[in-house]
């Protein structure tokens, strides 16, 4: 049986093609004759390569002047890069005690003729850890120059094709059927992590992957950290509930926020709740073409400020999501923090939250969506319930 017949591409090999195309012009703009990609994201982006390898030293080398792609990697991941991707040549670097991959590196540039050269180099991903961006730097000492490239490459996987967003889509169905089940789980009595478990139940039922990183399910005073915690904690009569999770589809996030209410409703929840959602509204209609994701933030800024909550929010309000794999669920750069320049384009998805949290009252809320930028105004892609969710 032929290798092809086990090809298990989630894209046409014609757009991996002009993926590549699109790159390799970008090599030349930026002056350089290769790129060393260190980033999944990226490989999975141009030649559909899916894995959790690049925990370890892995790189693929793309040529700005040739169709050839090379990927040095380990023994574990051969047969998957050959299935799962269109590149030809797979080098494998064999673990030792003495193992340097970073010079078999250097060997592969010396035979693509790259001595003396302009490389470029991705430096901005979890894929090139420092102890192994030294190895490189100091295998490729005196034989090329190295650039880093790490926002161009980011950048030409910024907007999303049609067969991109049909993944997102199907990502932001998963979302929304998750968040119901979710809300329809939450009770006095039971453990966070029941609700957590009913998410991964809910996705990974619907075809999703796992996610990219754990999921942030916090209640009580939990509710005020901004990150997901360790440990079990049983829900209250009186709770305060924030969720904030990404459902991955063939690699492709979409991101919700949500807060739950269990027993009464306090005065001050229901103010925070009305202002957060003014305010993301207001973040919403702002993602136009042409204009800065500085001025979404702005928008944020400037409703929770003018409603006494400057000291309780934070100091961005989203940022692009897309292909990602663990640790996170964020495909950033870009980010929605104040005066960031880069301008909204069609076809960008971009998750947006509002988090407000009283550390004074110990309230917190949290709301959020992911959304795409078109030719006019911005589809959500999950949109939230339309009141809040108090369960009495």
């Amino acid at each position: 049986m032929s290798e092809s017949t086990h090809k298990t591409l989630n894209f046409e090999e014609r757009e991996f093609r002009e993926r590549l195309s699109h790159a390799r012009d970008m090599l030349k703009t930026e002056g350089v004759s290769a790129a060393l990609l260190f980033a999944q994201e990226t490989d999975y982006y141009l030649t559909g390569y899916d894995t959790g390898g690049f925990v370890f030293f892995q790189c693929l080398i793309l040529d700005s002047q040739t169709d050839s792609l090379t990927l040095l990697t380990r023994r574990p991941d051969l047969v998957q890069a050959r299935d799962t991707s269109i590149i030809d040549d797979i080098r494998i670097w064999w673990d030792s005690d003495e193992a340097n991959p970073a010079l078999e590196l250097r060997e592969i540039l010396n035979e693509k003729g790259l001595s003396g050269k302009q490389v470029g180099i991705e430096l901005s991903t979890h894929g090139l850890t420092g102890f192994n961006h030294k190895r490189v730097a100091d295998a490729l000492d005196g034989f090329c120059t190295l650039v880093d490239i790490s926002w161009p490459l980011r950048r030409l996987r910024l907007c999303k094709s049609n067969s991109e967003l049909a993944y997102v889509r199907k990502a932001a169905e998963l979302c929304n059927q998750s968040l119901s089940d979710v809300i329809a789980t939450a009770k006095p009595g039971i453990p966070d992590t029941a609700l957590k478990a009913t998410y991964l139940k809910t996705v990974l039922e619907g075809g999703a992957d796992m996610p990219a990183n754990a999921p942030l399910f916090n209640s009580g005073r939990r509710a005020l950290y901004g990150r997901g915690i360790s440990g079990i904690r049983l829900l209250e009569a009186n709770d305060q509930i924030v969720v904030e999770y990404p459902v991955s589809y063939r690699r492709y996030n979409v991101k919700t926020e949500w807060t739950i209410i269990l027993g009464e409703l306090h005065p001050q929840q229901e103010r925070m709740y009305e202002v957060a959602r003014d305010a993301l509204s207001q973040m919403t209609d702002a993602a136009r073409p042409g204009n800065q994701l500085g001025e979404i933030f702005e928008a944020h800024a400037s409703v929770l400020d003018a409603a006494g909550y400057k000291e309780h929010r934070y100091g961005a309000c989203g940022y692009s999501v897309g292909i990602s794999c663990a640790p996170t669920s964020m495909d950033v750069p870009p980010m929605i923090y104040p005066n960031a320049s880069l301008c909204c384009e069609p076809g960008m998805t971009l998750f947006y939250h509002v988090m407000i949290t009283n550390t004074d009252s110990g309230h917190a809320m949290g709301v959020g969506h992911t959304l795409l930028v078109t030719d006019d105004k911005p589809e959500v892609l999950n949109p939230l319930p339309h009141e809040l969710s108090v369960i009495s």
